[in-house]
């Protein structure tokens, strides 16, 4: 029984570590087979596995010092304006399906209801304001979503780029909220420009934020 649960314990570390390393799946199944080894070997040799593990680090430290080790290819400015195309294009898109009720509705709205217009009136209005929101939705958190969530925009899984920490580990929704700042304020293009001109091929809000894009 404590056997299993020791296993349990170095699976469940192992899988964490796993989780946060970018990287081809050969590789990933490689340093996953090493570093379950690694553990088995501490703990038969009679260390604790609690302090196997404490002394290992936490999973996204492991993580962070394999990452530290791979072969980075940072995504330029063309490709990724590729893909902020197709990313945009879907944005208009999905704007657009939820604005159409509000041009199609909007005049329609009885100004003077009676009787049953009150009924219609109000379906048309609540019809009117969940559109609206549904497009700033669309607008506000298609980014923030997809990035923190997967680490990729449609547009960047497309074209093979991916959203990583500077040290590797996956973004979280802060930094993908954080990124995205000069696309909401509207300076993206100056954001952009600094692209060609830094290490990691990173625009401002990137360096702010401390994020890297990657191709996969």
């Amino acid at each position: 029984m404590g056997g299993r649960i020791t296993m349990k314990e170095i699976d469940v570390y192992v899988g964490e570590v796993i989780h946060n390393i970018h990287a081809p799946s050969e590789e990933r199944e490689r340093i996953k087979t090493d570093l379950q080894a690694h553990l088995q070997e501490a703990v038969v040799a009679g260390e604790p596995v609690k302090t196997v593990l404490e002394r290992m680090g936490t999973p996204a430290e492991v993580a962070a010092g394999f990452m530290a080790e791979m072969k980075i290819v940072y995504a330029g400015l063309p490709v990724r304006l590729l893909a902020f195309a197709v990313d945009l294009a879907i944005i208009m898109l999905v704007t657009g399906l939820f604005i159409l009720p509000v041009m199609v509705f909007s005049e329609s709205v009885p100004q003077n209801p009676t009787g049953i217009e009150y009924i219609s009136g109000a379906a048309q209005i609540l019809l009117l304001i969940g559109s609206t929101l549904g497009a700033m939705s669309a607008f506000l958190l298609y980014f923030p979503i997809l990035e923190g969530r997967f680490g990729q925009t449609i547009g960047k899984r497309l074209f093979g780029l991916r959203v990583l920490k500077e040290n590797g580990l996956p973004v979280g929704y802060k930094e993908a909220i954080l990124r995205r700042l000069s696309f909401y304020f509207e300076i993206i293009v100056l954001d952009a420009l600094f692209i060609p001109f830094t290490d990691k091929k990173q625009r401002a809000f990137d360096i702010v934020a401390k994020t890297i894009v990657v191709k996969d």
